[in-house]
């Protein structure tokens, strides 16, 4: 909202003072536009709490080293990182697909739609609604950035998108690879959670990965389309990435790194506590 002083001159030209023409204007749009930022903020949050619902813990502990190749499972998960703990609780929520009892299978997205319905606001629903046909966890290549403005475009395809990054492109260049799921939030596109990336001397041999695996698709399910596609086989990029970091010498998950912040909280306080015995 503008900082114009209640009683100065209206900004529409009108001759009123700003109380008496646009100030309850201004204001009801103020307060819309933060109940659709403050809609998205409880439903990343809600989405995380609803995945570690009792009811999916199989699955969840079935989905760990399928997603992270072996490197985590539900003895080593409380030792992911954060970004990490939500990188794969949003492929979990998003393309995993989840049966039931009865032998019915779902998407968690759809099916938190389905139970949550009459709990959310208009618009947690409408941005939720959203979110079930946005596309599957992809790559897209960097093509251009302005500030918080990032210009990518799918790895495969070429579609190219416009997407807003709080923190900008960190320290992606222009050429490299981010791994991420374009989500929308009201008007504009956003990463569901924060991008991992492929530096530029980490990216050749994923074409020919996705491409065999496309083929395969192809062979099976003639009718599956590249978002289908990408669902199902998009922990190809996950595992590409670890690949990588191994081949490179750094290591492929937080657990494994022993510059980890909190282990180094761990030994300087363990350092402490010999000291003083």
């Amino acid at each position: 909202m503008s900082t114009i002083g209640r009683n100065d001159p209206c900004h529409c030209g009108s001759g009123k003072k700003y109380k008496k023409c646009h100030l309850p204007v201004d204001k009801a749009a103020e307060r819309e536009q933060r109940a659709w930022k403050e809609a998205a903020k409880f439903l990343r949050i809600d989405l995380l709490r609803f995945a570690r619902d009792e009811r999916f813990a199989l699955d969840f502990a079935k989905a760990l080293p399928l997603f992270w190749d072996g490197l985590y499972d539900a003895e080593t998960a409380d030792q992911m990182s954060q970004d990490e703990a939500t990188r794969f609780i949003d492929w979990f929520f998003y393309d995993y697909d989840w049966t039931d009892k009865e032998g019915n299978t779902s998407r968690l997205i759809e099916l938190y739609r389905q139970e949550m319905e009459d709990d959310l606001s208009k618009q947690q629903i409408e941005t939720l609604d959203g979110w079930l046909t946005a596309g599957a966890f992809g790559a897209y290549t960097l093509l251009d950035y302005d500030g918080q403005t990032l210009s990518v475009a799918d790895f495969m395809t070429g579609e190219e998108f416009t997407v807003y990054e709080s923190g900008g492109r960190g320290q992606v260049e222009i050429g490299e690879v981010l791994l991420a799921r374009i989500i929308p939030v009201r008007d504009r596109l956003e990463f569901s959670t924060a991008a991992a990336y492929l530096p530029a001397d980490e990216i050749d041999g994923l074409v020919e990965k996705l491409e065999a695996a496309k083929a395969e698709c192809a062979d099976k399910y003639p009718d599956a389309d590249h978002d289908e596609f990408m669902r199902h086989n998009n922990i190809i990029l996950v595992q590409h990435a670890l690949e990588q970091a191994k081949i490179q010498g750094r290591a492929q998950v937080a657990r494994l790194d022993p510059d980890r912040e909190d282990h180094k909280l761990q030994q300087k306080i363990l350092r402490k506590v010999q000291r003083y015995r």
